[in-house]
């Protein structure tokens, strides 16, 4: 049947728009690089997306995707320069929950359900509860749980704990979270495209486009690095000093016999949670030697296990039906790399969460749209400059 002519001028200028030269390039399809194309497109920016392999083929589609209002494991001090962005993503991932099924029709297992730190020792104990005291003034939902009332949480924590800090905590399924952006970034005209960069044109101090392996240069005013512990490849380009490296985190996946947590149980930088897919994440080790290795080890599945059961020891009824890895980008300064790179005109860099990435995505890729299209964040970005590392600086 032919096409009606609304059809056609349609089809004609969706062709159009995926071969003109695009507004912004962002390099990499990881949570950052998709989280940009949102914000950016949501605005009417032409994006094209660049990946190498494949949306999330990095830690974004392996993370255990807690989003926890306070922070991320171990990160519970009061004066963490994180406290402040981690306290906006939370609350932009609450909107974005809506509008990411509104727009791209993805479920990405969104669920609302309490974290707890327990204490296994006085000392520990002692900790936390001060923590606990510091936090609630600006967040009076955090509350140390003892006995009874912590029994009545979480029935599988271990009966040795001596109590736990409980706080809100959200997650998503990461792998559905970043097709989600992607593909509602597609709806507005973004466009994913298989490629490796390996440098970037610019005249007079402002980039002018990327150049890819096999010699095709593509053109564009502003291009965001979103290139995880690869980013560190871009110094280079950019001549500058980009501390990014590696960290290997290891996850196991468990099949638990009913009954399922009630809470995520979070103790000395490992986790149990309980995803929406059925699956219950244990994890994860934090290896910071361990290159641009993939590959997941016995020593690691070894340590994920002691941990899980130290936690609640009745999970060593639980099946292992997986054991997978990913590379975190963390930088020298355990922060992010936030904002525009010194010398380069139109280039920015958005890289280094290490393990809060999937938290701090939303408010980070927002900021970021932000200082390209209105020049300024909503939230201070100044603890996270990637000018900080420039000589002297």
């Amino acid at each position: 049947m032919a096409s009606t002519s609304w059809e056609a001028e349609w089809r004609m200028a969706r062709k159009e728009h995926m071969t003109s030269q695009p507004d912004v390039i962002v390099v990499g399809a990881g949570v950052m690089g998709c989280g940009a194309a949102y914000w950016l497109s949501k605005e009417g920016c032409k994006v094209l997306v660049l990946e190498q392999e494949a949306i999330a083929c990095g830690a974004s589609g392996v993370a255990a995707a807690m989003l926890e209002s306070v922070g991320h494991g171990a990160r519970l001090a009061v004066d963490d320069p994180l406290a402040e962005l981690g306290r906006a993503s939370f609350q932009l991932h609450q909107e974005l929950r809506h509008r990411l099924w509104d727009e791209a029709h993805v479920d990405i297992g969104y669920r609302e359900h309490p974290v707890l730190h327990p204490a296994f020792t006085d000392a520990e104990a002692a900790t936390l509860k001060s923590q606990a005291l510091a936090l609630q003034r600006r967040d009076p939902t955090l509350q140390w749980l003892e006995g009874p009332a912590l029994w009545d949480v979480e029935p599988r924590l271990n009966r040795a704990a001596l109590g736990a800090l409980m706080s809100p905590q959200a997650q998503v399924l990461a792998y559905r979270f970043v097709l989600a952006l992607m593909r509602a970034a597609e709806q507005r005209g973004a466009h994913l495209r298989h490629g490796e960069v390996v440098g970037l044109d610019g005249h007079a101090g402002r980039v002018t486009g990327v150049r890819l392996r096999h010699g095709d240069t593509l053109a564009a005013s502003t291009v965001v690095l979103a290139m995880g512990p690869w980013s560190q490849q871009a110094a280079a380009w950019v001549g500058l000093r980009l501390p990014i490296y590696p960290v290997r985190g290891q996850l196991l996946e468990l099949r638990v016999p009913e009954p399922q947590l009630n809470a995520t149980l979070a103790h000395g930088g490992m986790y149990l949670v309980h995803k929406a897919d059925g699956i219950t994440l244990a994890g994860t080790t934090e290896e910071h030697d361990s290159g641009f290795v993939v590959q997941p080890t016995a020593a690691g599945r070894q340590a994920i296990l002691e941990a899980a059961l130290h936690m609640a020891p009745s999970l060593e009824e639980a099946q292992v039906v997986g054991h997978i890895a990913g590379l975190r980008p963390c930088s020298a300064d355990r922060l992010p790399l936030i904002g525009p790179v010194p010398g380069w005109q139109g280039v920015y860099l958005i890289a280094g969460h290490c393990r809060s990435g999937m938290l701090l995505s939303a408010i980070s890729t927002r900021s970021i749209a932000d200082l390209i299209l209105h020049g300024q964040s909503t939230v201070s970005l100044a603890a996270f400059d990637p000018a900080r590392f420039t000589t002297g600086g």
